[in-house]
């Protein structure tokens, strides 16, 4: 008798487990269910003109809409107007064509570009052996045109999609040079695979010893790992001493930069990053390092990741900086997917040197300034060393000329 009444006993409190487990998780639900309506509600009284204006639209406006290329230029609109110029909304077509260029070959003429205003598209990277490069065209010229229509119509998002296409077809690029007074000209590029060396390594010969020059295009994906290799190359080769060549670089990744300053710089703090919720995250070097003399060639177009590069090697007075001031840029960018295919790529953190300087729109200024000609501009990449006067410069500094 007593062990069915344990029995019973036993049933009874697992039912009023269960009951009592079923009113919290009810409770927790429709709590979490209040609130979500709770938000919704607020975001659709928010939202309220933009939907009364997409309806308008649809059922009201005399002309074809497209409801998905409408919510798409709202989309792009938001990111606008948020004021911040790094920010930016890719179409779905426009943002997998970015993607692809990031790797180490894509199909394309082999420029990297950046909106310039309403009415043009900047190119801040020509590749090496690519048809850009090879019809002369320059970091800093501006497309106002592709295949005969104006940026200004296309907007950013159409006319990179235009730019980019199969292999082996041709695309019509009107381009203005606002270095020689901003006259236009039309150049015909056939579009082919590009292959992008990011990272570039030779020795100079000097007087004084042998001189490590490494040119780093960009902080894309796999740069750590290209720039490591070409450094351990170098000094296999027992150079005397190193100089950076980050002029055109427009920046890439920070775990890739951590990574390479790691490799170069003594223990330490970094950089320190700052999210939207005022949280810091400090980055730091370990023991190891490099003990050379070096020197970093830079100028305006070095930004983000370039111009932090420099600004920590001349921190930790590993350095001299020689060139031009910097572009300024302080701010670091994630991408975000959404369910249609398109991206935002938007600011996110804002950044810190070392010492805790911040070089949004304030940039970085050289030890040495030496100032190139347009026309030296042009072949940054290619000139000869012996006519690099900044390159030249920074083996005066050195003491190896």
């Amino acid at each position: 008798m007593k062990k069915r009444v344990n029995i019973i006993t036993a049933v009874v409190l697992m039912a009023l487990t269960g009951l009592v487990t079923y009113i919290v998780t009810f409770s927790f639900v429709r709590l979490n269910l209040n609130q979500q309506l709770e938000e919704f509600s607020k975001q659709r009284q928010e939202l309220g003109s933009f939907y009364t204006a997409l309806s308008h639209l649809e059922n009201n406006f005399i002309g074809e809409v497209d409801k998905q290329v409408l919510i798409q230029g709202a989309i792009d609109g938001m990111v606008k107007n948020t004021g911040d110029k790094w920010s930016r909304y890719y179409d779905p077509e426009a943002f997998r064509a970015y993607l692809e260029s990031q790797g180490n070959q894509y199909i394309g003429v082999g420029i990297r570009v950046e909106p310039d205003g309403e009415e043009g598209i900047r190119i801040v990277e020509v590749m090496a052996s690519s048809p850009a490069e090879e019809a002369a065209l320059r970091t800093g010229d501006v497309i106002t045109h592709v295949n005969g229509m104006a940026v200004a119509d296309t907007g950013y998002n159409g006319a990179v999609a235009s730019i980019s296409g199969d292999a082996y077809t041709s695309v019509t690029l009107t381009v203005s040079r606002p270095s020689e007074g901003g006259g236009s000209f039309t150049v015909d590029l056939m579009r082919r695979t590009v292959t992008r060396e990011r990272v570039m390594a030779g020795i100079l010969q000097t007087a004084g010893g042998k001189v490590g020059v490494i040119r780093i295009t960009s902080f894309d994906d796999r740069v750590d790992d290209e720039f490591i290799e070409k450094i351990g190359g170098l000094l296999e080769e027992n150079v005397d001493g190193l100089i950076f060549d980050v002029r055109d670089n427009p920046g890439g990744k920070l775990n890739v930069l951590e990574r390479i300053l790691d490799y170069l710089l003594p223990e330490g703090e970094l950089a320190t990053l700052r999210y939207k919720d005022g949280s810091v995250d400090i980055r730091t070097s370990g023991p190891e390092c490099i003990e050379l003399p070096m020197a970093v060639l830079m100028d305006k177009n070095s930004v983000s990741a370039a111009e932090l590069f420099a600004a920590s090697l001349h921190e930790y007075e590993w350095a001299v900086l020689i060139g031009e001031k910097t572009g300024g840029k302080g701010y670091a960018q994630e991408y975000f997917r959404l369910s249609d295919g398109s991206g935002l790529y938007l600011s996110t953190r804002e950044y810190f040197t070392s010492k805790g300087v911040s070089l949004a729109d304030s940039g970085l200024m050289p030890d040495v300034e030496v100032v190139l000609s347009e026309e030296e501009r042009q072949y940054i990449s290619t000139m000869d060393p012996t006519l690099d006067r900044q390159l030249q410069r920074a083996l005066l500094e050195l003491n190896y000329r």
